[in-house]
């Protein structure tokens, strides 16, 4: 007997028997179901089963992909910020390091004084260096201190 003919003389049957009028529980008694071929429809709904859970292991792998993209994008955000305020802080030190009042107190502080006199040393093919002596300009008509080659009257060979 096949399960759509069953199907059909089972509903007949109960129809005819007035059914409706039966408890639920009372409406499996006395039907034969060890007929019913369960297996052929098992068959049929298993492709689509594994279909539906490799569907659902690919999605949750998605989702676990996601998560831990946003975790680590939560932490380089961060990472990120902390680096910002680190650079401002830096920032404004190196600011306060180039403060020109704030130089003048540490170099106090630490010995300096101004200089009596600057020498500023001329490049070898240039004219003579110049004296500043008490903020005033002068000339000096002497051979720079360092040469970058021998004197001219000296054989090359004893120079050293």
């Amino acid at each position: 007997m096949s399960a759509s003919n069953w199907l059909f003389r089972a509903r007949d049957r109960f129809c005819a028997r007035g059914l409706s009028s039966l408890p639920v529980a009372g409406r499996w008694i006395g039907v034969d179901l060890a007929g019913h071929d369960r297996s052929r429809h098992a068959r049929r709904l298993l492709p689509l089963l594994v279909l539906a859970l490799i569907t659902a292991l690919g999605i949750e792998a998605l989702r676990i992909d996601l998560i831990r993209i946003r975790y680590a994008m939560a932490s380089v955000v961060k990472r990120e910020s902390d680096l910002l305020e680190e650079q401002r802080e830096l920032i404004v030190r190196r600011r306060q390091l180039r403060d020109p009042v704030g130089l003048a107190v540490a170099a106090r502080a630490r010995g300096f004084r101004p200089p009596h006199q600057i020498i500023v040393l001329r490049d070898p093919k240039s004219g003579s260096p110049q004296l500043l002596v008490a903020g005033h300009e002068a000339r000096i008509e002497a051979p720079p201190s360092v040469a970058a080659a021998p004197p001219l009257d000296r054989a090359r060979g004893d120079w050293q």
